[in-house]
């Protein structure tokens, strides 16, 4: 764990990348501003996980979820976030991993049903892909 709160802030490259999308084209901002954004969104998104942790915790859990996340914000006032957010999980998130799922398991049958001379040199890896396609199979 960090000790000290510098330790703990987001990249100001990261932070500058959200500002300029944020912000129409020919508006500047001072390094001193971005620093300044930069510690803030920590700020936040530390009181957020605490918060989160908190739930969970209350839940009777060790892991954290999503759902800790949207109940943490509900309960630090910021309701207007959490419905953004619910969108964008439901919405972009798990289709970008479901179609990273069906995108590996894609090229996971093509090369399992072809050739068979990368697979003759590795036994283990010829088997670990077959695991992972019973598993994915199972899931639909």
């Amino acid at each position: 764990m960090a000790e000290k709160p510098e330790e703990l802030s987001l990249p100001v490259a990261s932070v500058s990348r959200v500002i300029n999308d944020a912000l129409p084209s020919g508006i500047n901002v001072s390094m001193e501003t971005r620093k300044t954004i930069s510690k803030a969104a920590s700020v936040f998104v530390l009181y957020t996980t605490a918060t989160a942790a908190s739930m969970s915790q209350k839940a009777g859990r060790k892991t954290m979820n999503a759902n800790d996340v949207m109940d943490a914000l509900t309960d630090m006032e910021f309701p207007q976030f959490k419905e953004t957010l619910e969108r964008l999980l439901q919405g972009e998130y798990r289709q970008t991993q479901k179609k990273k799922k069906e995108t590996n398991t894609a090229k996971k049958q093509s090369t399992g049903g072809g050739g068979d001379s990368k697979k003759s040199t590795s036994t283990p890896q010829a088997q670990n892909t077959s695991e992972v396609v019973e598993l994915s199979d199972s899931d639909e």
